[in-house]
């Protein structure tokens, strides 16, 4: 019987078929040969380590350990907790690539990656972004580059300090935001060299494009940056980043830019997906491609109505069919799934709990590296009382990108629920401090942290960024502090409302805590503070 994990190596077999075991390695020497590839002899052997040992169909032998032993000569007893040179140098290796496809490899046929969160590569036909066929004032439509995911397409950062050193700071930053808009994984990133300068967005196959330069003065440095839209011409977006000029301070000044303008453009509801939104709010469920419908969910995830709940289950039911392939899509089914059973929504039967594991199992099977699918995986491990494996896929997503904001909010509140009480919340400020558009949902984690303290006030202030009223946990949390605070008035008005939206309460509020809350000694604080007011839980 084929085991689940084998699958994903499959899924690379089928892309080395696909491409040529004879091409790949053609493109293997091409870089290695090349002196735009910066890599050290370590890293050299490492890269050509590890591209041999897939080819020959040994993948899933490819580990730290191995990795440690076969290239870097570490002996048997290697313990890569206490020796992290494999993570070190697969950092500095991915850089260098990165750096080679910028800069020398942009025409190259074939990409070869190595994804953060493994050590085997992954080998993919490259979008070229040039035509030799076509000059650089000829228009290409934007509809040349059709398909299910938006692409951006980020040109060089131009130097304009006037200072010929600042040429690869500035081709490292754009390095950097090519690295961290891939995290994202829902948006197809292409990258362009020097010579694609000066021309129109809408003469790019993508449809959206990144511009920017860097500039100084006798104060320090200045980057510019802005996002056009190709299908008008139209900059949609734009900002500016300053920094004192301190050298040793300036590749961290690098990556700090490149995460803030990554987060704001290529967010849940950063620019990209608030453009789109607009323009498929409209279409029904059966038209959406499947990041259009990957947009429902997000509007489903800030808003907790009951209409984009519909909107999202329907869109990502078409989208399952039309790209069954897709890992996202069914890691949010199954996170759908598990708020049906979870929060017991009016209006659906009561789904099968296994329906939500099966959904967000595929999607960890089918994406093992994208960080929602596991943070996904681990709520769901949560609600069916696995608490044991749902800290697991909580580390997991952690250590895919400890340094990502978009997903530390997610990582956060689960970790605080799961009763990780120091790194959670740590975890959730975080996200707060530097990603503006942090889930409110992380309020309800930092409310049962102060709860758990017996800290009432600060728990109540907590509760007054909760603004989700149509979903019970709202009235809920401000119901029960309020009775923990004695303000037993003000309590009740939560506690009818909480009834408003659920009925039966009384006689299913202790199971429908538990479903989040796992400490017997909170769910029993919170009850008394939901007596106190005047509601009774059996």
């Amino acid at each position: 019987m084929t085991r689940q994990e084998d699958i994903p190596f499959k899924i690379l077999y089928t892309q080395i078929e696909k491409l040529g075991a004879k091409q790949i390695e053609q493109q293997l020497h091409r870089i290695l040969d090349c002196p735009e590839f910066k890599a050290s002899k370590q890293q050299r052997r490492f890269f050509e380590f590890v591209v041999r040992e897939t080819l020959s169909g040994r993948a899933h032998e490819i580990k730290g350990y191995t990795v440690a032993t076969c290239v870097f000569g570490r002996s048997d007893d290697f313990d890569q907790n206490s020796d992290p040179i494999v993570s070190v140098q697969a950092n500095r290796l991915r850089l260098a690539l990165e750096r080679y496809y910028l800069v020398a490899g942009k025409e190259d046929p074939i990409l070869i990656d190595i994804p953060k969160g493994t050590y085997v590569p992954t080998f993919f036909e490259k979008v070229s972004t040039t035509s030799d066929a076509t000059s650089r004032n000829s228009k290409i439509p934007v509809e040349s580059f059709k398909g299910s995911w938006p692409t951006i397409l980020i040109r060089p950062f131009e130097n304009l300090t006037g200072d010929p050193a600042m040429n690869h700071w500035s081709v490292g930053l754009t390095t950097e935001l090519t690295t961290e808009i891939t995290r994202y994984q829902e948006i197809r990133v292409l990258i362009q060299g020097p010579e694609g300068v000066g021309r129109r967005a809408s003469d790019t196959v993508a449809r959206f494009v990144v511009d920017g330069n860097v500039q100084k003065d006798m104060t320090g440095i200045k980057i510019t940056v802005y996002l056009v839209d190709g299908s008008s011409n139209i900059k949609i977006w734009g900002e500016s980043y300053q920094s004192d000029f301190e050298a040793g301070q300036l590749i961290s000044f690098q990556e700090e830019v490149a995460k803030a303008i990554a987060g704001k453009i290529s967010c849940e509801d950063g620019i990209i997906s608030k453009t789109l939104s607009i323009e498929s709010i409209n279409k029904p469920p059966s038209d959406l491609k499947t990041y259009e419908a990957m947009l429902r969910y997000y509007e489903y995830d800030q808003t907790l109505t009951p209409e984009s709940f519909l909107r999202a289950i329907e869109a990502l039911a078409f989208a399952v069919d039309n790209e069954p392939e897709c890992g996202q899509v069914w890691s949010m089914l199954g996170r759908l799934h598990a708020n049906i059973y979870s929060l017991e929504l009016p209006g659906y039967e009561t789904t099968n709990l296994e329906k939500a594991i099966t959904f967000a199992e595929k999607g960890v099977l089918l994406n093992p590296e994208n960080q929602r699918a596991r943070g996904i995986l681990g709520f769901v491990r949560m609600i069916e009382n696995e608490i044991p494996g749902a800290l697991v896929e909580a580390e997991q997503a952690l250590n895919l990108n400890p340094n990502s904001l978009f997903i530390l909010d997610g990582i956060g509140y689960l970790m605080t629920l799961l009763g990780e009480w120091e790194r959670g919340p740590a975890l959730i400020r975080k996200a707060m401090q530097f990603n503006p558009y942090y889930k409110p949902v992380v309020h309800y984690a930092l409310w049962l942290n102060y709860l758990r303290q017996e800290e009432y006030k600060r728990a109540h202030l907590e509760t007054q960024s909760l603004r989700r009223p149509l979903i019970f946990w709202d009235p809920l949390a401000k119901a029960a502090t309020l009775g923990l605070l004695g303000r037993y008035e003000e309590g009740r008005q939560f506690a009818e409302s909480l009834l408003k939206i659920k009925p039966d309460f009384p006689s299913r509020g202790r199971i429908l805590i538990k479903h989040y809350i796992k400490f017997e000694d909170l769910v029993e604080r919170v009850i008394d503070g939901l007596q106190k007011v005047g509601l009774n839980v059996v």
